[in-house]
C-alpha cells in the first residue's frame, strides 16, 4: 500500500491519500483510529518497511513558513521536536495547531501545519551543552556564575520566555548586523520601550534561525553582574575570559573562519568610561556588537568617542501598528515602512496613506482607541491590566522617576541637577505639551515654589536633559526665523499616557471617547495630539522638523517638514466635523509663497479627509500614525 501511495510517509497525515490507505487497511483488518492507523505507518518507517522500487516521491506543496512562524514551532517544543512522529491525529496536537494559530494568525489547514512542524524538526538541531560549570579562570566566582546564568544557551538550558512580538528596531538591527555598517550597534530611547526585550529576541533568533554556535554569542548585562569592582577594565577582562573558556579561540581567528561571534551588553553605559572600553574592543577584534541601556542620555554620551565605530537606533513608545500585534489583533501592517523619506514630498503618497487607512479603517479605529486609553508603552498593552491607576503609578515611575533620579549626575562637565527642579520642570512641560512655551515662563512658574526662584539658564539646562532622556523632544521654530524666536520651543512629550500619570488627569484623544467631553477637555487632547504627531516626527530618522510661528499675513503651522529643498507643512485641526477655511488657511499662505518650496500640505483631523483648497490633503491622526 505503501510503495504504491504517490507522496512520501512523512507527509501523509491529514490527506486525502491518508484516508485512502486507512480505507483500504480497514477492509482487511478491521477499524483503527487516525491515530492508530498513523502509528502503525510511523513504526513500519522506523523498521526499514518503506523502501520500494520506482522514482522519488513527491509532496504535496505547501506555503514555506516565515522565519517568525518556524520560531513559533520551536517556542512550542521547548524540549526538542525528536518525537514529533507522535502528535498526528491527537488533542495535543490540535491544541499545539490553536496555539500557533493564536500566536501567529496564521490559519493554516491541519497538513500544513504538520508539514511545518516536519520541516522545522529537520533544520533544528538539539544543543549540546559546552561544560557542566563554566571555568574561573581568575575572575570572581559570583561574576562566572552570574555570567554563567545569564547565557544558559551554553549548558543547553532553555532561556527565559521571550515575547513573541519584534518592534520594527528588530529588524533594523538585524539588518545592520548583516550589513557590518559598524561593528557596533547600539538602540538609545526612554526606560521601557522593550530595547532589552529585542536583544533577547536578537539572541534567539541567531540560536534558532540562523544556527549560531552557542559559543560564538556573550551576553553582559551590566545592571546586575556582581563582582566587577575588583576589575580595572571590565569589558576587556570578560571578552577574553569568554574567547579562552567559551569560545576556545579568538574572536578574530573565528571570524576569518566566517563564524562571527555576537557580543551583546546591555547596561554598559553603568560602567565608567564605558565608551573608552567598548571603543578599545571593537578597535582590536572583529565581532558583531549590540549595545542597549535604559538611559538614552549616557548612551549618547557616548556616541562622540565611537564616531564611525557606532550605529544609533532611536526607539519610542509603540506605533500603532506595533499595537495591534503587540495585543494579538489582526495585522496593521505600517504604511511602507521601507519607502524612502523622500517619498514623503509626493503628494500622492498622502493620498495613498488615506486609502490604506480606509482600508484598515476598523481596525484602525480600534487599535486607535486602545492608543488613546492606554498610549504606547509595550507595558500596558503586553498584558490585560484592569487597574489603571496603579498602572499610570507604575509607569510614571519607571519612565519618568528613575530618570530623573539615576541620569542628571551622569551629564558630561556639568554638575548634578537638582531632582526636584527636573521632576517641576518636567511637570510644567507636560502641562504644556504640544505648545510652545520660553524657558522665562517655566521659570517663572517654578520660582513660586522653590526658595530663590530658578534661572532661565538652568531652567534650558533642565530642558535639554529631558531632551537627551528622550522624554521630551523639543522642536524648535523654522531656521529662517531662529533669529527672533531662539528659545521658543514647542514641547512634545514621548508619551500621553504618561502625562496623564504626572498631572493625575484622563484626556482621552479618541474621536469616540471625545464625542460628550466639554471644550476644555477636546482643546486640551488637540494639544496632545499635536505633542504626539510632533515627536512620532522627530522620531523619523533624516526627517527636519521645525514650527512655523505666527507672522504678519502669516497663520502659525504646527510643524514644518523639510525634505532636501522641499517642505510641507503640517497643520493639526483635532475638531469634530468638516474643516473651515480657517483651518487650512496657514497651509494655503504657506504654499503660495514660491521660496517656501512648498506643494502641498497636511491637516491632520479626528476623522475627516480628502483635498482641501487648493494645496491641503486632510488625513484623521490615526491614519497619519500608520506611516512606516
Amino acid at each position: 500500500m505503501l510503495d504504491d501511495c504517490p507522496i512520501p510517509r512523512d507527509a501523509l497525515p491529514y490527506t486525502d491519500e491518508f484516508a485512502q490507505l486507512k480505507a483500504r487497511f480497514e477492509q482487511k483488518h478491521g477499524v483503527k483510529t487516525e491515530a492508530e492507523f498513523w502509528r502503525a505507518l510511523s513504526s513500519i518507517g522506523k523498521q526499514g518497511g518503506l523502501a520500494g522500487s520506482g522514482g522519488r516521491k513527491r509532496a504535496p506543496r505547501t506555503r514555506t513558513l516565515t522565519e517568525e512562524e518556524q520560531l513559533e514551532i520551536l517556542r512550542l517544543f521547548p524540549d526538542g521536536i525528536g518525537n514529533r512522529d507522535n502528535l498526528p491525529y491527537t488533542a495535543k496536537f490540535d491544541e499545539l495547531h490553536r496555539r500557533f494559530e493564536k500566536r501567529t494568525n496564521a490559519k493554516l489547514s491541519d497538513h500544513e501545519f504538520w508539514r511545518g512542524v516536519s520541516r522545522v524538526a529537520k533544520l533544528s538541531r538539539k544543543p549540546k551543552p559546552l561544560f557542566e560549570a563554566a571555568p574561573l579562570g581568575g575572575l570572581p566566582a559570583e561574576l562566572v556564575q552570574f555570567i554563567e546564568r545569564t547565557n544558559p544557551w551554553w549548558k543547553a538550558e532553555p532561556a527565559k520566555e521571550v515575547m513573541p512580538y519584534k518592534r520594527w528596531a528588530f529588524k533594523e538591527v538585524m539588518s545592520r548586523f548583516k550589513s557590518g555598517i559598524a561593528p557596533v550597534v547600539a538602540i538609545r530611547g526612554p526606560r521601557r520601550v522593550g530595547k532589552t526585550t529585542i536583544q533577547d529576541q536578537v539572541i534567539e533568533h541567531l540560536l534558532l534561525i540562523e544556527h549560531v554556535g552557542p559559543q560564538r554569542i556573550l551576553r553582559v548585562q551590566f545592571d546586575e553582574v556582581p563582582g566587577l569592582g575588583s576589575l580595572a577594565n571590565p569589558v576587556e577582562t570578560i571578552v577574553r575570559w569568554f574567547e579562552k573558556y567559551i569560545l576556545k579561540d579568538t574572536i578574530n581567528a573565528s571570524a576569518k573562519r566566517g563564524e562571527i561571534v555576537y557580543l551583546l551588553f546591555d547596561e554598559l553605559q553603568n560602567l565608567s568610561k564605558w565608551s573608552d572600553q567598548l571603543k578599545a574592543l571593537v578597535d582590536n577584534v572583529d565581532a558583531r556588537t549590540f549595545v542597549t541601556g535604559s538611559s538614552a542620555l549616557r548612551i549618547t554620551m557616548g556616541r562622540e568617542s565611537l564616531a564611525g565605530r557606532m550605529t544609533m537606533i532611536e526607539l519610542g513608545p509603540l506605533r500603532l501598528g506595533e499595537i495591534a500585534g503587540i495585543r494579538g489583533l489582526r495585522e496593521l501592517p505600517l504604511f511602507a515602512p521601507d519607502v524612502a523619506v523622500e517619498e514623503w514630498k509626493d503628494k500622492n503618497f498622502w493620498l495613498k496613506l488615506a486609502a490604506y487607512g480606509r482600508k484598515h479603517s476598523k481596525l484602525r479605529d480600534e487599535v486607535f482607541g486602545y492608543f488613546s486609553e492606554l498610549g504606547g508603552y509595550p507595558l500596558c498593552h503586553a498584558k490585560k491590566i484592569h487597574d489603571l491607576a496603579l498602572l499610570r503609578q507604575q509607569l510614571v515611575g519607571d519612565v519618568v522617576t528613575k530618570t530623573i533620579q539615576f541620569d542628571p549626575m551622569h551629564r558630561r562637565h556639568a554638575p548634578a541637577l537638582d531632582q526636584r527642579l527636573v521632576q517641576e520642570t518636567f511637570r510644567i512641560v507636560c502641562r504644556y505639551a504640544g505648545q510652545p512655551v520660553r524657558p522665562r515662563t517655566i521659570a517663572t512658574e517654578i520660582g513660586q515654589s522653590i526658595p530663590g526662584g530658578v534661572t532661565e539658564a538652568k531652567i534650558a539646562e533642565v530642558i535639554q536633559f529631558l531632551t537627551d532622556s528622550m522624554l521630551v523632544h523639543g522642536i524648535s521654530p523654522l531656521e529662517m526665523l531662529l533669529k527672533k524666536n531662539t528659545a521658543l520651543q514647542k514641547f512634545c512629550l514621548c508619551d500621553h499616557f504618561v502625562r496623564n500619570g504626572v498631572l493625575q488627569e484622563t484626556i482621552p484623544i479618541a474621536p469616540a471617547a471625545l464625542a460628550a467631553a466639554n471644550p476644555a477637555v477636546r482643546t486640551e487632547a488637540g494639544h496632545l495630539v499635536e505633542s504626539i504627531i510632533g515627536y512620532f516626527l522627530k522620531g523619523i530618522p533624516g526627517l527636519d522638523v521645525a514650527w512655523w510661528p505666527e507672522r504678519t499675513g502669516e497663520p502659525e503651522i504646527d510643524f514644518v517638514v523639510s525634505i532636501g529643498m522641499q517642505r510641507v507643512p503640517i497643520e493639526v485641526k483635532y475638531r469634530h466635523g468638516e474643516p473651515t477655511k480657517d483651518d487650512f488657511a496657514g497651509i494655503e499662505a504657506f504654499c503660495a509663497k514660491p521660496h517656501y518650496n512648498a506643494a502641498f500640505g497636511l491637516l491632520v483631523t479626528q476623522s475627516t479627509e480628502g483635498q482641501f483648497g487648493k494645496s491641503t490633503i486632510a488625513l484623521p491622526a490615526a491614519s497619519f500614525l500608520l506611516v512606516g
